[in-house]
């Protein structure tokens, strides 16, 4: 498939200027709604119609049943959350932009017009999100869903009960279509691959650590995908010894045992990043838009973009190239609370290293700018 690029760059937003920007914030977001949508997808997808029914009176007791890992996913979803809103506290934003797949556009449009409120918006959209589940299992997941709701509110509201400048941005669903299939199949390969180095650098010096907690859920079957692993000890004692054993007489000896799964990770992850280029080129363009949009409603001092976190590193190279002044905020209590759940996008983005390392090659300059970082720093 040929990919379309931008041969003309519109947010070179300093020739439409005709008033000051207002101050902006960048702040990277694990959602928990995201989170309790997937834990309680993946438990429900493993259970008979017969045994749901049991749960039905009792919907709010039932993270007790998930697994070790997927309960701690929340609980630290949880306290990212309250992290996110803890700023939203020192900041007071006047205006928000909430990075929601475009799955449905009409929802978001009669928001974007304020034909609905805060919770009138989540309610529509896990109820539609939740069609591909199936009876008695919606039901259960409805009733679910429903508390956590309130959770989400203040995400796309500030104190006051419905302002007039939130917008959405995000993809058009050919384009997040055609992303998700590339990300699995790099996705699927990182485990894969971190497995052969692991066995490879076992085989000369026995490791340490091993991963406490692993919890994923695929992008594919429930519209959002969330990783959640304790792996970093793990994996920085798996790295350094393989970077070690790389510049020694050992070298020849990895290069001959995973030269060919690096070869086909490198090709799947460049394919990836190919598609995250173009993708976040599109975001790009509908946060421009989306900023005239506000500039058009009224004077706004405050605007916060909410992103994911493997957007923040090419969003942050727009705004500081295009539409400065960044707002500094002190944002490395969020970044070790998410930790765990970026810890995926740090070894799927060092396995490319590793893997470039195993073949000689330097990395394409294409990759080498902010839009191919997937975990903030």
């Amino acid at each position: 498939m040929k990919l379309k690029t931008f041969s003309e760059k519109p947010w070179k937003v300093k020739a439409y200027r005709y008033k000051p920007m207002p101050k902006l914030f960048l702040i990277p977001i694990i959602n928990v709604l995201e989170v309790h949508d997937a834990v309680m997808r993946d438990w429900l997808s493993g259970l008979e119609d017969t045994v749901i029914k049991e749960h039905l009176e009792y919907p709010f007791k039932l993270e007790r049943f998930f697994s070790e890992s997927a309960r701690l996913a929340l609980a630290n979803g949880n306290k990212v959350h309250d992290e996110i809103l803890s700023l939203f506290n020192i900041i007071d934003p006047q205006a928000v932009f909430l990075n929601i797949s475009t799955d449905l556009f009409e929802l978001e449009n009669k928001y974007n017009k304020r034909l609905i409120s805060p919770h009138e918006f989540w309610h529509e959209y896990y109820e539609n999100i939740s069609k591909d589940i199936n009876e008695p299992a919606r039901t259960l997941y409805k009733i679910y869903l429903n508390e956590i709701i309130d959770k989400n509110t203040r995400l796309i509201e500030s104190k006051e009960s419905l302002p007039l400048n939130i917008l959405f941005y995000g993809i058009d669903l050919r384009s997040r279509d055609e992303l998700i299939p590339v990300y699995e199949k790099i996705s699927s390969m990182v485990e894969e691959f971190t497995l052969h180095i692991a066995r490879a650098v076992n085989e000369i010096i026995n490791l340490r650590e091993r991963p406490k907690h692993l919890w994923h859920s695929s992008l594919n079957a429930t519209r959002v995908g969330i990783s959640y692993e304790e792996t970093e000890k793990f994996y920085d004692e798996l790295l350094s010894r393989l970077k070690r054993l790389l510049e020694y007489k050992a070298r020849e000896y990895f290069v001959k045992i995973l030269r060919e799964q690096a070869r086909i990770y490198v090709e799947s992850y460049e394919e990836f990043l190919d598609h995250k280029i173009i993708e976040d080129e599109t975001k790009i363009l509908n946060i421009f838009e989306g900023q005239r949009i506000l500039e058009l409603q009224s004077d706004l001092a405050e605007i916060v973009i909410l992103c994911q976190p493997e957007d923040y590193g090419s969003i942050l190279d727009f705004l500081e190239n295009n539409m400065e002044p960044i707002a500094q905020i002190k944002l490395i209590g969020l970044f070790e609370k998410m930790g765990p759940f970026i810890q995926k996008n740090r070894i799927m983005q060092n396995n490319y290293d590793i893997a470039l390392n195993i073949l000689g090659r330097e990395k394409p300059k294409r990759f080498t700018g902010r839009s191919a970082v997937l975990f903030p720093k």
